[in-house]
């Protein structure tokens, strides 16, 4: 059966889930096709910040709004009144956008790397890893070889003696250089150095 705008609303009114679903469905092409216009206007200025998923969840919301804010007294039709308060509120979304304090995010760049659900990464930690193996690297430069190679084999685990045995040193000059390497990066104190 085939249900025009006003029969829809007032099924809705009524908690009709069936009823708004083929709301929904009437207007998802209206939705997506302003959706598709306003991304389109943003890309033609290679803003890279935001997707065409994000006027489509507005557009939803909008089509929400509409339907609980609509009123047939004012001899409107509906399709109207959803199509302005979709404009509008599209509208609305561009001017906060290139409000001054947000304009950085019409030009943000994705991280360059994955987060999945079985292994998430905080992008925060590892800029602070990344910070933390750029200091070891140059610190490790600006040692001689043999130190820097005491190190090295320390953090891949080796035992004393292996090292001992390895570069020829004594073990109190392995303590010596990783009591400095200790003191230098405090962050490598929990590691059995």
């Amino acid at each position: 059966m085939n249900y025009n705008d006003y029969e829809l609303l007032d099924l809705i009114l009524e908690n009709d889930e069936i009823a708004y679903s083929i709301m929904l469905k009437k207007y998802k092409n209206v939705i997506f096709s302003k959706s598709l216009e306003y991304y389109k206007y943003l890309k033609g200025y290679n803003y890279t910040g935001f997707v065409l998923n994000d006027f489509l969840e507005e557009g939803l919301v909008t089509l929400d709004h509409a339907i609980k804010s609509f009123d047939s007294n004012k001899g409107v039709i509906f399709y109207s009144f959803f199509l302005a308060c979709l404009i509008s509120s599209f509208n609305l979304m561009l001017r906060t956008l290139f409000a001054k304090k947000n304009f950085p995010l019409l030009n943000y760049k994705e991280l360059d790397f994955e987060i999945s659900d079985s292994c998430c990464i905080d992008p925060y930690d590892y800029m602070d890893t990344k910070d933390i193996l750029d200091k070891l690297k140059n610190y490790l430069y600006s040692l001689n070889l043999e130190d820097a190679a005491i190190i090295e084999l320390r953090l891949n685990m080796f035992k004393y003696r292996e090292i001992m045995s390895l570069l020829d040193v004594t073990s109190s000059k392995i303590s010596r250089v990783l009591k400095v390497f200790k003191e230098e990066f405090t962050s490598f104190s929990c590691c059995n150095l």
